[in-house]
């Protein structure tokens, strides 16, 4: 018994002088272990039946793709009609230059891309979370094998991984059958973002807006009091009907989070204009680049994501200290609670390493 107790320590400490790599391999066969007695837990199909389990399974997978595809199709074809509009009201504005065109060609090239690549990527279910990094990472369950059955390499490290249009994290481990994510409101992770003014749903309301106006001035028997109205609605909106792409900046978790403890909060580092860029002029920090309910979507600075992803909504704006040379802010991710999440989609990397 002497001995068993003396040879218990020994092996923690010998455990936790392992090098990464192997760490995450016993890690790697413990989750597929634990996966494996969770999915085969469940309704008995009876003795006589001969119906394949794994079979159904696959099915159930592969119709959810297909549905997830065909809605990431129609939410492209909603973009794509939204920036025709957009296109169309800079020349009913006057104000179909160049620099008017390339930012709509931008935007279209940008969703393609995303598309192309969300059209490729491959779901999984999160089978495990270890409860003291609940917030922080989990595992998925496909990995190298998914790769051979799907014939190209889209579950492969720094992958990114997304739920719908919005990030959620990077696969940071990649195992025979599953896979380790890395979620975006960990500490750890740093990913480049900008600004974009106001919420998707605002800029859709100032843009209609923008439109109506446009369209009541080319009517003959238009009363100015409609137009006066309408104005005075567009004052009202919190934002203009352009895109604004604005204050670029880095955006993490705030701490190590624990189980179900802490909400999944983001905090933001280094936000200022100070460059001119093709989405715009260099703007002073006292200008108004970064408001609360802005969105930050991913800016593709940081080689690891592709830009244009969702990732949160700015919830407060810190004040600019003296001398500072950038804003901190606090968000709030796009993609919902990460506490909750049951399922995601793997993207092809940006760069394979």
């Amino acid at each position: 018994m002497t001995k068993v107790l003396f040879a218990i320590p020994i092996f923690l400490l010998s455990m936790l002088s392992l090098p990464q790599s192997a760490s995450d391999s016993i890690r790697s066969r413990t989750v597929l272990s634990l996966s494996s007695i969770l999915l085969a837990k469940g309704p008995s199909l009876g003795a006589n039946s001969t119906v394949d389990v794994q079979e159904i399974k696959s099915l159930a997978l592969e119709n959810h793709q297909l549905r997830t595809q065909l809605g990431l199709v129609y939410e492209w074809i909603a973009s794509e009609k939204r920036l025709q509009e957009q296109a169309e009201l800079f020349r009913l504005c006057g104000k179909d230059s160049t620099e008017s065109r390339e930012f709509v060609q931008r935007r279209s090239n940008e969703m393609k891309a995303l598309l192309q690549k969300q059209t490729m990527a491959a779901f999984g279910r999160i089978v495990y979370r270890d409860p003291g990094s609940w917030n922080s990472s989990c595992w998925i369950d496909v990995g190298e094998e998914n790769n051979l059955s799907l014939g190209q390499q889209i579950i492969a490290k720094n992958s990114p991984v997304v739920s719908g249009s919005s990030l959620v994290g990077v696969v940071e481990y990649v195992g025979k059958k599953q896979s380790r994510v890395r979620f975006i409101t960990d500490s750890s992770l740093k990913t480049a973002v900008r600004a974009v003014r106001g919420s998707p749903l605002d800029r859709q309301i100032a843009s209609l807006t923008q439109n109506l106006a446009e369209q009541l001035k080319k009517q003959p028997d238009v009363k100015p009091e409609q137009l006066a109205a309408l104005s005075v609605i567009q004052k009202g909106l919190p934002i203009r009907w352009e895109d604004s792409y604005l204050a670029k900046g880095e955006i993490s978790g705030s701490s190590a989070s624990y189980f179900r403890s802490l909400k999944s909060t983001l905090k933001g580092v280094g936000f200022n204009c100070d460059f001119k860029d093709e989405e715009g002029p260099a703007r002073d920090l006292r200008s108004e680049i970064l408001h609360e309910g802005d969105l930050l979507v991913t800016s593709g600075l940081d080689g690891l994501f592709p830009p244009g992803l969702k990732v949160a909504i700015v919830t407060k704006v810190e004040l600019l200290r003296p001398g500072a040379f950038a804003y901190q802010l606090e968000a709030t991710a796009n993609a919902g609670d990460l506490a909750d999440l049951a399922s995601v989609y793997v993207l092809p990397p940006v760069s394979v390493d």
